[in-house]
């Protein structure tokens, strides 16, 4: 009886500091705002109209696809955005099924309309409206550095992935000088509408850290466009404890 004391207090404990350690929820509406102000079609007239930024996104597609390569899974990515990058992996990668959910109404809005290959829907990274073990992959691209709680997300995302399910993530390298130069002076001229979109700075090691601490481990590791991004492919490993996993997933049953 005593023990089962000391748990209950100990399970407090821990939800309590969790709590506490949880960002105000205006951080996250400032986050959407932001990416609001990016038009939904921006990625698709960028490749379209802007040399360089064709030349930055090939790579990227080139880079993904090639540690997509044998995967025939159930295939979600997060933070799709208008759709530009998942419809261009799933048509290079020759994917069988994937989706895409991004936060932002108008992004999904243009990526049904635009792009016929996905399946694209509304949700909160935070909580999927998936239930347990619905994928067999899942894909992050550039997303967890705009995230004020990504290891949030990420045990999101374990809960959504099946046993063993794999994980692939992308984020800017900040160890990299040339990234960091090109994204000061981008920011500040047609970029300036990501100005105050990144409130995380990831290293190479950071980044698996923090996978690590989420029940994934690395399975690869690949660095492209000059350093300035790197790739890392897991899988799952680990279920989260049920405390955290309860507290943090949520999952989509209300209402």
């Amino acid at each position: 009886m005593e023990a089962s004391r000391e748990h209950l207090a100990a399970v407090e404990t821990e939800l309590k500091v969790v709590a506490s350690q949880r960002p105000a929820p205006g951080l996250r509406k400032k986050m959407r705002d932001i990416h609001d102000e990016v038009p939904p079609d921006y990625y698709d007239r960028s490749i379209a109209e802007n040399p360089l930024q064709r030349f930055w996104h090939s790579r990227r597609v080139s880079a993904i696809t090639s540690l997509l390569k044998g995967e025939d899974a159930r295939m979600l990515d997060i933070g799709c955005g208008g759709g530009t990058l998942l419809d261009r992996i799933s048509k290079k990668g020759q994917l069988k099924w994937s989706a895409g959910v991004d936060a932002s109404h108008g992004a999904i809005k243009y990526a049904n309309e635009a792009h016929r290959g996905p399946k694209f829907l509304c949700a909160d990274f935070y909580e999927l409206p998936f239930e347990d073990g619905s994928f067999g992959f899942i894909s992050a691209i550039e997303v967890l550095e705009h995230l004020h709680e990504p290891r949030e997300a990420l045990i999101e995302l374990n809960r959504c992935l099946e046993d063993r399910g794999k994980l692939l993530v992308l984020v800017p390298n900040e160890q990299s000088l040339l990234f960091r130069v090109i994204w000061h002076f981008w920011t500040k001229g047609k970029g300036r509408v990501w100005k105050e979109a990144h409130v995380q700075k990831f290293t190479e090691e950071s980044l698996e850290e923090l996978l690590n601490s989420a029940g994934f481990t690395v399975t690869k590791k690949k660095k492209f466009l000059f350093g300035m991004l790197v790739a890392m492919k897991g899988k799952k490993v680990a279920e989260i404890s049920p405390i955290s996993k309860a507290f943090f997933t949520r999952k989509a049953k209300r209402g």
